[in-house]
């Protein structure tokens, strides 16, 4: 898929096919959550202010591009992938979807099933590795406090502003899965996002479950976050 971040994107098809778009809605002309078949010489623009960071445009097959470790992500700051530069010409593996289209494009996801990507998150989080070593105070803290995601937040950490938690010793470098809360000496957690660290020598209060990392991603800067922990 492509994907989109909210600053948008201008594209013009060159020849009739399907798409399909989720994500953060913001594209006037395909609303999110849906398929529909498009024309050549049509302009997709994506523009529209909205809730969330990302929007996906997917076609047959995928695009074509060149693959590292089986991905044609663009990674820049590990030198991986090509970033797509203006008047990039993209190119769909497939002419037509493996499966029937008649009747797709009426086709909508149902409202109960659609991400919700509003000014204010919840969240359920599990125990982390270090969740032990962290006082029944911090412990607390960390589900009794309105977040705030951080501008200073990235695909390799989501950052979070609220009341300093209590740091416990420091630890060996171990692995470190997505979605772990690490917590620094500024008592500020980080949440390891998908091109995050494997390794860090933080303790971890928490991890977030795989389920809801997507979710999270869609948090833009200023969205407030609020936790509970798991039964």
């Amino acid at each position: 898929v492509l994907e989109i971040l909210l600053q948008g994107a201008r594209l013009r098809v060159l020849e009739d096919m399907w798409v399909a778009v989720t994500g953060a809605d913001f594209c006037p002309t395909l609303s999110a959550w849906t398929a529909r078949m498009v024309k050549r010489g049509e302009v997709i623009e994506f523009r529209k202010q909205a809730c969330g960071l990302f929007a996906y445009l997917a076609v047959p097959g995928g695009f074509v591009a060149e693959r590292w470790f089986g991905s044609v992500c663009a990674e820049p700051r590990s030198g991986l992938g090509t970033p797509l530069p203006p008047g990039r010409q993209l190119t769909p593996a497939a002419k037509e979807p493996n499966l029937a289209t008649r009747g797709i494009a009426r086709r909508i996801l149902v409202h109960e099933e659609r991400r919700s990507y509003g000014s204010s998150a919840y969240f359920t989080l599990l125990p982390g590795p270090q969740f032990g070593s962290f006082s029944r105070a911090a412990q607390k803290s960390l589900v009794s406090t309105d977040w705030v995601v951080s501008p200073q937040s990235d695909r390799a950490g989501y950052r979070l502003e609220g009341p300093a938690i209590t740091v416990p010793d420091p630890i060996r470098s171990e692995p470190v899965l997505p979605g772990s809360f690490q917590v620094p000496g500024n008592g500020q957690p980080i949440i390891t996002m998908i091109d995050g660290p494997t390794v860090g020598g933080y303790p971890k209060i928490a991890v977030l479950a795989q389920a809801d990392r997507d979710r999270l991603a869609q948090c833009a800067p200023g969205t407030q976050l609020h936790f509970r922990w798991a039964d």
